[in-house]
């Protein structure tokens, strides 16, 4: 039986919408500069799957924010699976659509 965005559990719709709007620079992850322009994200937003990016340099400082706005790591944030968040978010913009 095909799930309908009624029946998708709250905390995966949630989810689906804050990658969306992530996605769209709607809204953004929470984090803060150094002064130099490199981008960290901050305790709150800190998942496991951040361990394994490359820490922000001068030449690529934005490589944990780029990060914070896949479904993956949004997935994480939320404690919902990856695949019921992106049927979710593709359900929701074909709402919008």
């Amino acid at each position: 039986m095909k799930k309908t965005t009624t029946q998708l559990s709250e905390q995966v719709l949630k989810a689906a919408q804050e990658y969306l709007n992530r996605r769209d620079r709607i809204s953004h992850p929470s984090g803060s500069f150094d002064k130099a322009g490199r981008w960290y994200p901050s305790e709150s937003e800190t998942c496991d799957c951040c361990g394994a990016i490359c820490s922000p340099s001068r030449a690529f400082p934005y490589s944990y924010m780029v990060h914070c706005r896949t479904a993956g790591h949004v997935a994480k944030l939320y404690g919902v699976d990856v695949k019921e968040l992106l049927k979710a978010a593709r359900q929701l913009e074909k709402a919008t659509a």
